[in-house]
Protein backbone atom coordinates (compact mmCIF):
# COMPACT_ATOMS: atom_id res chain seq x y z
CA UNK A 1 0.00 0.00 0.00
CA UNK A 2 1.41 3.74 -0.94
CA UNK A 3 2.17 6.34 1.99
CA UNK A 4 -0.91 8.11 0.15
CA UNK A 5 -2.78 5.41 1.25
CA UNK A 6 -1.71 4.46 4.25
CA UNK A 7 -2.03 7.93 5.46
CA UNK A 8 -5.54 7.85 4.29
CA UNK A 9 -6.94 5.27 5.57
CA UNK A 10 -4.93 5.35 9.28
CA UNK A 11 -6.68 8.46 10.10
CA UNK A 12 -10.07 6.74 9.43
CA UNK A 13 -11.13 5.79 12.73
CA UNK A 14 -11.14 9.35 14.48
CA UNK A 15 -14.33 10.03 13.17
CA UNK A 16 -16.59 11.95 16.61
CA UNK A 17 -19.00 9.03 17.52
CA UNK A 18 -21.83 11.80 18.32
CA UNK A 19 -21.44 13.11 14.68
CA UNK A 20 -21.60 9.84 13.30
CA UNK A 21 -24.77 9.32 15.62
CA UNK A 22 -26.20 12.22 13.77
CA UNK A 23 -25.66 11.78 10.75
CA UNK A 24 -26.76 8.41 10.98
CA UNK A 25 -29.97 9.92 12.24
CA UNK A 26 -30.13 12.81 9.45
CA UNK A 27 -29.93 9.71 6.37
CA UNK A 28 -33.56 7.48 8.24
CA UNK A 29 -35.24 11.06 8.59
CA UNK A 30 -34.53 11.48 5.20
CA UNK A 31 -35.70 7.80 4.11
CA UNK A 32 -38.98 9.03 2.75
CA UNK A 33 -37.35 11.73 0.51
CA UNK A 34 -34.33 9.14 -0.84
CA UNK A 35 -37.52 6.52 -2.48
CA UNK A 36 -39.24 9.67 -3.44
CA UNK A 37 -36.16 10.07 -5.36
CA UNK A 38 -35.25 7.36 -6.41
CA UNK A 39 -38.89 6.50 -7.64
CA UNK A 40 -39.17 9.78 -9.78
CA UNK A 41 -35.20 8.33 -11.77
CA UNK A 42 -37.03 4.76 -12.24
CA UNK A 43 -39.39 6.55 -14.19
CA UNK A 44 -37.11 7.73 -16.59
CA UNK A 45 -36.58 5.12 -19.20
CA UNK A 46 -32.22 5.24 -19.31
CA UNK A 47 -31.16 2.47 -21.48
CA UNK A 48 -27.22 2.34 -21.85
CA UNK A 49 -26.23 5.23 -24.88
CA UNK A 50 -29.42 6.89 -23.87
CA UNK A 51 -28.82 8.05 -20.28
CA UNK A 52 -29.35 11.74 -21.05
CA UNK A 53 -33.11 13.01 -20.24
CA UNK A 54 -32.14 10.63 -16.33
CA UNK A 55 -28.62 12.37 -16.24
CA UNK A 56 -30.56 16.44 -16.76
CA UNK A 57 -32.63 14.54 -13.70
CA UNK A 58 -30.06 13.63 -11.53
CA UNK A 59 -27.97 17.27 -12.65
CA UNK A 60 -31.34 19.05 -11.20
CA UNK A 61 -31.79 17.03 -8.37
CA UNK A 62 -27.86 17.63 -7.34
CA UNK A 63 -28.26 21.15 -7.81
CA UNK A 64 -30.91 21.15 -5.11
CA UNK A 65 -28.75 19.08 -2.16
CA UNK A 66 -26.42 22.03 -2.08
CA UNK A 67 -24.41 24.72 -3.18
CA UNK A 68 -21.78 23.12 -4.89
CA UNK A 69 -21.64 23.61 -8.38
CA UNK A 70 -23.21 20.67 -10.82
CA UNK A 71 -21.44 19.95 -13.85
CA UNK A 72 -22.77 17.61 -17.31
CA UNK A 73 -19.85 16.28 -19.04
CA UNK A 74 -19.75 16.09 -22.89
CA UNK A 75 -19.22 12.27 -21.84
CA UNK A 76 -22.46 12.20 -20.20
CA UNK A 77 -21.61 12.31 -16.55
CA UNK A 78 -22.90 14.58 -14.14
CA UNK A 79 -20.75 15.47 -10.95
CA UNK A 80 -20.85 17.74 -8.03
CA UNK A 81 -17.71 17.55 -5.71
CA UNK A 82 -18.08 18.81 -2.26
CA UNK A 83 -14.55 19.61 0.48
CA UNK A 84 -11.43 21.36 0.20
CA UNK A 85 -9.27 20.10 -3.20
CA UNK A 86 -5.98 20.28 -1.52
CA UNK A 87 -5.38 16.14 -0.59
CA UNK A 88 -6.12 13.50 -2.86
CA UNK A 89 -9.83 13.29 -3.20
CA UNK A 90 -12.59 10.09 -2.55
CA UNK A 91 -14.89 9.35 -5.64
CA UNK A 92 -18.28 8.02 -5.33
CA UNK A 93 -20.04 6.56 -8.37
CA UNK A 94 -23.32 5.42 -9.52
CA UNK A 95 -24.31 4.66 -12.98
CA UNK A 96 -27.23 6.38 -14.77
CA UNK A 97 -28.24 3.49 -17.65
CA UNK A 98 -30.67 0.30 -16.73
CA UNK A 99 -31.10 -3.06 -18.30
CA UNK A 100 -34.53 -3.47 -19.07
CA UNK A 101 -35.73 -6.76 -20.72
CA UNK A 102 -38.18 -5.14 -22.73
CA UNK A 103 -37.13 -1.54 -24.92
CA UNK A 104 -39.62 1.04 -23.62
CA UNK A 105 -39.88 4.23 -26.12
CA UNK A 106 -37.34 6.48 -24.85
CA UNK A 107 -39.98 9.50 -24.28
CA UNK A 108 -42.25 7.35 -23.00
CA UNK A 109 -41.95 6.69 -18.71
CA UNK A 110 -41.42 3.72 -17.08
CA UNK A 111 -44.64 2.56 -15.31
CA UNK A 112 -44.03 2.06 -11.47
CA UNK A 113 -45.97 0.66 -8.96
CA UNK A 114 -45.55 0.67 -5.32
CA UNK A 115 -47.14 -0.29 -2.40
CA UNK A 116 -46.03 1.10 0.64
CA UNK A 117 -42.09 0.54 1.12
CA UNK A 118 -42.68 -1.97 -2.15
CA UNK A 119 -41.94 -0.87 -5.49
CA UNK A 120 -41.88 -2.73 -8.89
CA UNK A 121 -40.38 -1.16 -11.97
CA UNK A 122 -37.47 -2.24 -14.34
CA UNK A 123 -34.32 -0.50 -13.14
CA UNK A 124 -35.89 0.79 -9.47
CA UNK A 125 -32.87 -1.12 -7.50
CA UNK A 126 -30.21 -1.13 -10.18
CA UNK A 127 -29.60 1.86 -10.65
CA UNK A 128 -32.05 4.03 -9.40
CA UNK A 129 -31.47 2.92 -5.72
CA UNK A 130 -27.45 3.80 -6.36
CA UNK A 131 -28.62 7.12 -7.55
CA UNK A 132 -31.45 7.94 -4.91
CA UNK A 133 -27.91 7.64 -2.50
CA UNK A 134 -25.76 9.43 -4.61
CA UNK A 135 -28.20 12.14 -3.64
CA UNK A 136 -28.61 11.45 -0.33
CA UNK A 137 -24.91 11.72 0.25
CA UNK A 138 -24.72 14.89 -1.41
CA UNK A 139 -27.28 16.46 0.83
CA UNK A 140 -25.92 14.99 3.86
CA UNK A 141 -22.45 16.12 2.94
CA UNK A 142 -23.33 19.82 2.34
CA UNK A 143 -25.28 20.47 5.52
CA UNK A 144 -23.69 23.52 6.82
CA UNK A 145 -22.60 21.57 10.06
CA UNK A 146 -21.22 18.74 8.06
CA UNK A 147 -19.32 20.56 5.01
CA UNK A 148 -16.79 22.12 7.51
CA UNK A 149 -15.77 18.87 8.94
CA UNK A 150 -14.81 17.75 5.61
CA UNK A 151 -10.95 17.60 5.15
CA UNK A 152 -11.20 15.75 1.59
CA UNK A 153 -12.94 16.75 -1.68
CA UNK A 154 -15.50 13.79 -2.53
CA UNK A 155 -16.77 13.63 -5.94
CA UNK A 156 -19.90 12.53 -6.29
CA UNK A 157 -20.53 10.91 -9.71
CA UNK A 158 -23.18 9.71 -11.48
CA UNK A 159 -21.71 7.64 -14.41
CA UNK A 160 -22.60 6.83 -18.06
CA UNK A 161 -22.21 2.75 -19.39
CA UNK A 162 -22.11 1.12 -17.07
CA UNK A 163 -24.10 -1.43 -17.94
CA UNK A 164 -23.65 -4.48 -21.05
CA UNK A 165 -22.09 -2.65 -23.97
CA UNK A 166 -21.26 0.55 -22.19
CA UNK A 167 -18.17 -0.77 -21.18
CA UNK A 168 -17.89 1.42 -18.20
CA UNK A 169 -17.59 4.32 -20.38
CA UNK A 170 -17.90 6.90 -17.79
CA UNK A 171 -15.72 5.61 -15.50
CA UNK A 172 -13.18 5.22 -17.81
CA UNK A 173 -13.89 8.60 -18.96
CA UNK A 174 -13.47 9.92 -15.58
CA UNK A 175 -10.26 8.38 -14.51
CA UNK A 176 -8.92 8.82 -17.48
CA UNK A 177 -9.61 12.72 -16.64
CA UNK A 178 -8.32 12.54 -13.41
CA UNK A 179 -5.01 11.00 -14.55
CA UNK A 180 -4.48 13.82 -17.10
CA UNK A 181 -4.32 16.59 -14.59
CA UNK A 182 -2.18 14.30 -12.46
CA UNK A 183 -4.96 13.35 -9.90
CA UNK A 184 -5.32 10.58 -8.17
CA UNK A 185 -7.88 9.25 -5.87
CA UNK A 186 -7.14 7.77 -2.67
CA UNK A 187 -10.20 5.63 -2.88
CA UNK A 188 -13.36 4.84 -4.83
CA UNK A 189 -16.86 3.74 -3.79
CA UNK A 190 -19.31 2.78 -6.66
CA UNK A 191 -22.79 2.68 -5.32
CA UNK A 192 -24.91 0.16 -7.40
CA UNK A 193 -27.96 -1.24 -6.49
CA UNK A 194 -30.10 -2.22 -3.38
CA UNK A 195 -28.92 -4.00 -0.29
CA UNK A 196 -26.45 -3.23 2.89
CA UNK A 197 -24.55 -6.33 3.70
CA UNK A 198 -22.20 -6.97 0.64
CA UNK A 199 -19.06 -5.52 0.15
CA UNK A 200 -17.54 -6.33 -3.15
CA UNK A 201 -14.20 -6.14 -3.53
CA UNK A 202 -13.31 -8.40 -6.24
CA UNK A 203 -14.11 -7.33 -9.73
CA UNK A 204 -15.47 -9.59 -12.20
CA UNK A 205 -13.58 -9.18 -15.60
CA UNK A 206 -15.46 -9.70 -18.63
CA UNK A 207 -14.84 -9.90 -22.60
CA UNK A 208 -17.64 -9.43 -24.70
CA UNK A 209 -17.61 -10.62 -28.35
CA UNK A 210 -19.75 -10.99 -31.51
CA UNK A 211 -19.16 -14.16 -33.84
CA UNK A 212 -20.86 -13.60 -37.23
CA UNK A 213 -21.06 -16.02 -40.25
CA UNK A 214 -21.60 -15.20 -43.45
CA UNK A 215 -22.96 -17.01 -46.78
CA UNK A 216 -23.95 -17.29 -49.95
CA UNK A 217 -27.62 -18.31 -48.58
CA UNK A 218 -30.19 -19.58 -51.50
CA UNK A 219 -33.14 -21.42 -51.43
CA UNK A 220 -33.88 -24.11 -48.55
CA UNK A 221 -34.83 -26.75 -50.79
CA UNK A 222 -33.38 -26.28 -54.01
CA UNK A 223 -29.71 -24.97 -52.75
CA UNK A 224 -30.37 -27.34 -49.74
CA UNK A 225 -26.62 -28.82 -50.02
CA UNK A 226 -25.52 -25.55 -49.54
CA UNK A 227 -23.63 -24.20 -45.63
CA UNK A 228 -25.73 -22.76 -43.64
CA UNK A 229 -24.37 -20.35 -41.09
CA UNK A 230 -26.62 -21.12 -38.50
CA UNK A 231 -26.13 -24.40 -38.45
CA UNK A 232 -22.31 -23.30 -38.02
CA UNK A 233 -23.17 -21.39 -35.42
CA UNK A 234 -25.00 -23.99 -33.78
CA UNK A 235 -22.26 -26.18 -33.44
CA UNK A 236 -20.26 -22.96 -32.22
CA UNK A 237 -22.87 -22.49 -29.37
CA UNK A 238 -22.93 -25.87 -28.32
CA UNK A 239 -19.03 -26.09 -27.96
CA UNK A 240 -18.39 -22.55 -26.84
CA UNK A 241 -20.91 -23.31 -23.58
CA UNK A 242 -18.70 -25.82 -22.49
CA UNK A 243 -15.27 -23.88 -22.25
CA UNK A 244 -16.69 -22.04 -19.17
CA UNK A 245 -17.29 -23.64 -15.45
CA UNK A 246 -20.40 -21.92 -13.62
CA UNK A 247 -19.50 -23.70 -10.32
CA UNK A 248 -15.54 -22.60 -9.93
CA UNK A 249 -16.95 -19.10 -11.67
CA UNK A 250 -13.05 -18.56 -12.62
CA UNK A 251 -14.63 -18.23 -15.93
CA UNK A 252 -18.22 -18.17 -16.71
CA UNK A 253 -19.23 -18.06 -20.91
CA UNK A 254 -23.19 -17.35 -21.53
CA UNK A 255 -24.16 -16.72 -25.25
CA UNK A 256 -26.25 -13.52 -24.61
CA UNK A 257 -27.66 -12.41 -28.17
CA UNK A 258 -28.16 -14.51 -31.38
CA UNK A 259 -29.82 -13.31 -34.16
CA UNK A 260 -30.02 -14.20 -38.19
CA UNK A 261 -31.42 -15.55 -41.24
CA UNK A 262 -33.70 -13.91 -44.01
CA UNK A 263 -36.94 -15.53 -44.64
CA UNK A 264 -38.52 -18.98 -43.19
CA UNK A 265 -37.62 -20.42 -46.54
CA UNK A 266 -34.02 -19.41 -47.43
CA UNK A 267 -30.40 -20.07 -46.13
CA UNK A 268 -29.67 -17.73 -44.33
CA UNK A 269 -26.38 -15.42 -45.87
CA UNK A 270 -25.95 -13.86 -42.17
CA UNK A 271 -26.09 -15.22 -38.49
CA UNK A 272 -24.55 -14.19 -35.53
CA UNK A 273 -24.28 -14.60 -31.92
CA UNK A 274 -22.95 -12.29 -28.59
CA UNK A 275 -20.61 -13.84 -26.37
CA UNK A 276 -20.28 -13.10 -22.73
CA UNK A 277 -17.31 -14.17 -20.50
CA UNK A 278 -16.65 -13.27 -17.41
CA UNK A 279 -14.11 -14.44 -14.65
CA UNK A 280 -12.06 -13.32 -11.55
CA UNK A 281 -8.99 -14.16 -13.68
CA UNK A 282 -7.59 -11.95 -16.03
CA UNK A 283 -5.31 -14.59 -17.61
CA UNK A 284 -8.06 -17.12 -17.89
CA UNK A 285 -10.59 -14.66 -19.67
CA UNK A 286 -8.28 -14.58 -22.34
CA UNK A 287 -7.16 -17.85 -22.41
CA UNK A 288 -10.78 -18.27 -23.18
CA UNK A 289 -11.12 -15.75 -25.79
CA UNK A 290 -8.48 -16.88 -27.71
CA UNK A 291 -10.33 -20.37 -27.21
CA UNK A 292 -13.72 -18.99 -28.52
CA UNK A 293 -11.78 -17.52 -31.52
CA UNK A 294 -10.20 -20.67 -32.51
CA UNK A 295 -13.33 -22.44 -32.01
CA UNK A 296 -15.45 -19.95 -34.15
CA UNK A 297 -12.96 -20.47 -37.29
CA UNK A 298 -12.68 -24.55 -36.42
CA UNK A 299 -16.77 -24.99 -36.49
CA UNK A 300 -16.82 -22.49 -40.07
CA UNK A 301 -16.86 -24.55 -43.62
CA UNK A 302 -14.44 -23.05 -45.98
CA UNK A 303 -17.59 -21.93 -48.16
CA UNK A 304 -18.78 -19.76 -45.11
CA UNK A 305 -16.90 -16.43 -44.05
CA UNK A 306 -16.14 -14.91 -40.18
CA UNK A 307 -16.33 -12.56 -38.81
CA UNK A 308 -15.07 -11.93 -34.66
CA UNK A 309 -16.02 -7.88 -33.08
CA UNK A 310 -14.44 -7.10 -29.64
CA UNK A 311 -18.03 -5.35 -28.26
CA UNK A 312 -15.98 -4.58 -24.84
CA UNK A 313 -13.17 -5.70 -22.41
CA UNK A 314 -13.42 -4.86 -18.23
CA UNK A 315 -10.68 -5.37 -16.42
CA UNK A 316 -10.69 -7.68 -13.58
CA UNK A 317 -9.50 -6.49 -10.32
CA UNK A 318 -9.79 -6.96 -6.26
CA UNK A 319 -8.53 -5.62 -3.25
CA UNK A 320 -7.93 -8.16 -0.48
CA UNK A 321 -9.89 -8.88 2.51
CA UNK A 322 -7.00 -7.15 5.34
CA UNK A 323 -7.23 -3.76 2.73
CA UNK A 324 -7.90 -1.05 5.01
CA UNK A 325 -10.56 -0.23 3.43
CA UNK A 326 -12.38 -3.27 3.20
CA UNK A 327 -12.09 -3.65 6.76
CA UNK A 328 -13.19 -0.18 7.20
CA UNK A 329 -16.25 -1.32 5.40
CA UNK A 330 -16.66 -4.52 7.26
CA UNK A 331 -16.83 -2.26 10.51
CA UNK A 332 -19.06 -0.04 9.09
CA UNK A 333 -21.24 -2.75 8.10
CA UNK A 334 -21.68 -4.73 11.44
CA UNK A 335 -22.10 -0.78 13.25
CA UNK A 336 -25.39 -1.32 11.15
CA UNK A 337 -26.46 -4.74 13.13
CA UNK A 338 -25.51 -6.80 10.03
CA UNK A 339 -23.03 -9.19 9.03
CA UNK A 340 -20.79 -8.41 6.20
CA UNK A 341 -20.03 -10.61 3.84
CA UNK A 342 -17.57 -10.00 0.32
CA UNK A 343 -18.70 -10.25 -2.49
CA UNK A 344 -17.85 -10.52 -6.54
CA UNK A 345 -19.06 -8.79 -9.02
CA UNK A 346 -18.50 -6.79 -12.47
CA UNK A 347 -19.16 -2.86 -11.47
CA UNK A 348 -17.93 0.71 -11.87
CA UNK A 349 -15.39 0.05 -9.43
CA UNK A 350 -13.65 -2.30 -12.37
CA UNK A 351 -11.95 0.80 -13.51
CA UNK A 352 -10.19 1.97 -10.43
CA UNK A 353 -8.98 -1.03 -9.28
CA UNK A 354 -7.53 -2.04 -12.34
CA UNK A 355 -5.43 0.59 -12.23
CA UNK A 356 -4.33 -0.14 -8.59
CA UNK A 357 -6.60 2.57 -6.55
CA UNK A 358 -8.42 1.20 -3.80
CA UNK A 359 -11.90 0.86 -5.04
CA UNK A 360 -14.91 -1.25 -3.50
CA UNK A 361 -18.58 -1.19 -4.33
CA UNK A 362 -21.72 -1.26 -1.81
CA UNK A 363 -25.35 -1.42 -2.17
CA UNK A 364 -27.66 1.60 -1.42
CA UNK A 365 -29.84 -0.41 1.68
CA UNK A 366 -32.64 -1.65 0.95
CA UNK A 367 -33.72 -5.23 -0.52
CA UNK A 368 -34.59 -6.22 -3.82
CA UNK A 369 -34.50 -8.53 -6.76
CA UNK A 370 -35.06 -9.25 -10.35
CA UNK A 371 -32.29 -6.69 -11.59
CA UNK A 372 -31.95 -6.80 -15.17
CA UNK A 373 -35.73 -7.69 -15.58
CA UNK A 374 -39.13 -5.86 -16.37
CA UNK A 375 -40.39 -7.70 -13.42
CA UNK A 376 -37.28 -6.00 -10.73
CA UNK A 377 -38.46 -4.62 -7.35
CA UNK A 378 -37.57 -2.70 -4.46
CA UNK A 379 -38.64 -3.36 -0.85
CA UNK A 380 -37.62 -0.01 1.25
CA UNK A 381 -37.80 -1.25 4.93
CA UNK A 382 -34.75 -1.19 5.98
CA UNK A 383 -33.67 1.54 2.98
CA UNK A 384 -31.95 3.64 5.95
CA UNK A 385 -29.54 0.82 6.90
CA UNK A 386 -27.37 0.62 3.63
CA UNK A 387 -26.82 4.47 3.74
CA UNK A 388 -26.04 4.68 6.74
CA UNK A 389 -23.32 2.53 6.57
CA UNK A 390 -22.16 4.47 3.05
CA UNK A 391 -22.12 7.62 5.14
CA UNK A 392 -19.59 6.20 7.66
CA UNK A 393 -17.52 5.13 5.45
CA UNK A 394 -17.19 8.15 3.64
CA UNK A 395 -16.75 10.20 6.60
CA UNK A 396 -14.72 8.18 8.07
CA UNK A 397 -11.92 9.17 4.65
CA UNK A 398 -13.21 12.61 4.21
CA UNK A 399 -13.32 13.89 7.65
Amino acid sequence: MSRLSQEAFSSSSTVNDAVMAMLCTRVRAQQAWTLRQQVTLAAIAAPTGNESTRARMVQQLLQQCGTAPVTMYETGNVECAVGPGDTPPLVCMAHLDSVYATSPQLDAPIAVQRDGALVHAPGIGDNSRGLAGLLTLAAILQAPDVLPLLTRRVHLVATVGEEGDGNLRGARAWFDDSANVGVTPVAAIAIDGPGDTSIVHQAAGAHRLRVAVHGAGGHSWVHADAHNPIHALGDFIARASRLGNAQRRDVVVHITRMGGGESLTAIPQHAWVEVDVRGTSATRIASVRQQLVRLAHDVTPASLRVTITALGDRPAGALAGDHPLVQLAQRATEAIGVVPHAAVASTDANIPLSRGIPAICLGAGGDGGGAHTDGEWYDDTHGARGLERLVRVVMALAS
